[in-house]
């Protein structure tokens, strides 16, 4: 076959492939995502919801397509506006994300200094805007009363600074169902890249200098009962691996249909504990720690366990349908290929798998945007 016969085939393939996509049906959904951690025009903290939500063509009540930079409520940094989520957001709203609330904090030197400087030296930052208050956490617990309701809620909504109104965070935790032990959790490439006050906070609690480089994991402990910021701090180094990453594992539950059954995950995750009790939660995934016996051990001379709940569902009858991701979760790298495209998001499944790839698309294609397509289905329905 010619050569312009290919190249002709090849066009008219992809030219396929991006038309079909608009020949696809569309579906309303009325969605709101709530980030407050937008320094930057970027929207790293909610794109990907927003990606996934346009590929799969899910519209708005007027039938365009939501966009990242303008469908959500908290911190817009091009006008500097702080948004404060009320009642009258939510009169239209089906679906409820409570994406990121860490917030917007004042950087002497700007956010990009600052994070080139965050492993070698502790920095003052000022909190300007961020979490939720008590008010905003009783107007997500009325929108959760409502039956055909979808409300979803991710890393780190319980933690600083929504912890310091105790009363807030408790109402959200009881949305879903779930205790935060004041513990996080991350996994480093490299364990010099960590924060400088983690190095300090290490000497202070082990009376040396920090010398560690490699891969690890590192559990941290926020002071939720009071102002303070981390307290105790736990190192576990590649040598106590027995995996290589740690990994998300998914149950059978249909939400979770056509993901990976284990996929790495590599950034923050909580420690929750479920409340047992509940009839109406159940743990729908897993993140475990790929950790020998005596690093075991040593996890739970803190009280720590190697593994703990990911993904956690509550479903009270007649009331909304909440689904807590234990995970930043929505914080991803930037899709390799447009959402405007059909089978985009099987084609960079199919690419992640590639070496060399960061793993993080594992993640992203193998398991998030499948389980959050499940999920916007499920609010169509």
């Amino acid at each position: 076959m010619r050569r312009r016969h290919v190249l002709a085939i090849m066009i008219l393939v992809i030219a396929g492939y991006i038309f079909t996509w608009h020949l696809l049906p569309a579906r309303e959904i009325n969605l709101l995502v709530v980030d407050k951690t937008v320094p930057e025009p970027d929207y790293r903290e909610h794109r990907a919801i927003f990606w996934i939500a346009e590929h799969r063509r899910f519209t708005t009540a007027d039938g365009r397509f939501y966009r990242a930079d303008r469908d959500y409520l908290g911190y817009h940094p091009e006008t500097e506006t702080k948004q404060t989520l009320s009642g009258a957001d939510l009169l239209d709203v089906d679906f409820l994300y409570l994406a990121d609330s860490y917030g917007i904090y004042d950087y002497e030197e700007g956010l990009e200094v600052y994070e080139e400087k965050l492993p070698h030296e502790l920095q003052d930052i000022e909190l300007i805007y961020g979490g939720f208050s008590l008010a905003e956490a009783k107007t997500v617990k009325d929108f959760s009363r409502q039956e055909n309701h979808i409300l979803i809620g991710e890393h780190n909504i319980f933690g600083y600074p929504t912890y310091l109104d105790p009363e807030a965070a408790e109402i959200l935790q009881e949305l879903f169902a779930v205790k935060y032990s004041g513990w996080l959790a991350r996994y480093y490439a490299d364990l010099d890249e960590t924060a400088f006050w983690m190095k300090e906070l290490y000497t202070r609690i082990y009376g040396r200098e920090w010398d560690l480089e490699g891969r690890g994991m590192v559990f941290v402990r926020e002071d939720v009962t009071g102002l303070g910021w981390y307290t105790d701090l736990v190192i576990v180094e590649e040598e106590r691996f027995n995996a290589p990453w740690p990994v998300v594992k998914n149950s059978e539950h249909e939400l979770l249909a056509g993901s990976s059954k284990e996929v790495p995950y590599l950034y923050w995750v909580e420690l929750l504990e479920v409340d047992e009790a509940n009839e109406h939660a159940e743990i729908l995934a897993y993140y475990e720690i790929p950790v020998c016996e005596e690093a075991r051990d040593a996890l739970r001379a803190r009280g720590l366990a190697d593994r703990f709940p990911a993904v956690i569902k509550h479903a009270p009858p007649g009331e909304a349908i909440r689904v807590y991701f234990a995970g930043d979760f929505a914080d991803q790298l930037p899709a390799l290929l447009p959402a405007r495209l059909f089978g985009s998001a099987a084609i960079q499944r199919f690419l992640s798998y590639i070496p060399g790839l960061p793993v993080e698309y594992r993640f992203y294609f193998q398991w998030y945007e499948p389980v959050l397509k499940n999920i916007l289905k499920a609010g169509t329905n």
